[in-house]
């Protein structure tokens, strides 16, 4: 290999590993509390259960993320945009870079008897909507209820760990990656594509799912954007359950009548023998 050829294979391979705004990645990743050591999220259903977070409603394992997307705090959307793929990154993120500072304005007091009339019984620890907002009960005393409605990191000095697992370049698994992120799984559903234009075939389970309305609209504005389509194209089945065949029926009525018929005869003959008995 002569030197000009191999500078150009390093720079393919250092290109292949830099992450660039609008790379769809695949990351694992584990995020405390900085002042307190508190596990607060992670993609590992062995350390939920070790730190004591563990939902079973939760499917843990390596997570997608668009580079530059801001799904995450943007603390952590810097450090992704500098890591280098397999590495693994410690970083911590000051207030102003992840949930911001607290707003002493965010807590409110409410009356015992709203919470009677919403038939909710007030805990502290608990997560509560009012209205349109959702927050934290931090505090219940007589006749009262004190709700946060900060964010629970806020004001929080937030640590990540994380290593950036590897690149998703191909467009069936790039749509397939938007499904896990807007939808929660991409299980069930059949993707095919065609030159720019792309076809999804719905499962049972979404076709009433309100969720997937949102989903939809999250995925489709990704799916040209990130994915390069120019179309995407959404199919419904459903499948007529057609009655038995004819013959098939009348197999099984002849089939009945059958076992009728020497129901019939059984019973006949065991009449008959009975009266001999009784003759003789």
């Amino acid at each position: 290999m002569t030197e000009d050829a191999q500078i150009k294979t390093e720079s393919r391979d250092e290109t292949s590993q830099k992450i660039n705004p609008g790379d769809i990645v695949q990351l694992e990743l584990d995020a405390w509390i900085s002042e307190t050591g508190k596990l607060f999220q992670t993609t590992s259903k062995e350390n939920a259960q070790k730190e004591g977070i563990y939902d079973e409603k939760t499917v843990y394992g390596p997570v997608y993320e668009i580079a530059g997307k801001n799904r995450f705090f943007p603390g952590l959307e810097k450090s992704i945009a500098s890591a280098s793929i397999g590495q693994e990154v410690v970083v911590e993120i000051k207030p102003e870079e992840a949930a911001g500072s607290r707003d002493p304005g965010l807590v409110k007091l409410y009356s015992i008897r709203e919470f009677e009339r919403m038939n909710v019984e007030p805990k502290v620890g608990e997560d509560v909507r009012i209205g349109d907002r959702i927050g934290r009960i931090s505090q219940v005393t007589v006749g009262r209820v004190r709700v946060d409605f900060n964010n629970p990191l806020a004001g929080h000095v937030l640590k990540y760990r994380y290593r950036v697992i590897r690149k998703i370049s191909e467009r069936q698994e790039k749509l397939k990656a938007l499904l896990e992120m807007f939808y929660g799984t991409s299980s069930g559903f059949d993707i095919t594509i065609e030159g720019d234009r792309a076809t999804v075939v719905l499962p049972d389970s979404c076709k009433l799912d309100a969720r997937w309305m949102n989903a939809k609209l999250r995925f489709v504005a990704e799916a040209y954007e990130t994915a390069g389509m120019s179309e995407v194209n959404f199919i419904e089945k459903y499948v007529r359950t057609r009655p038995a065949p004819a013959a098939e029926k009348e197999s099984e009525t002849v089939g009945k009548d059958s076992v009728s018929q020497k129901s019939g005869q059984e019973s006949s003959a065991g009449e008959a023998a009975e009266g001999k008995k009784e003759g003789a």
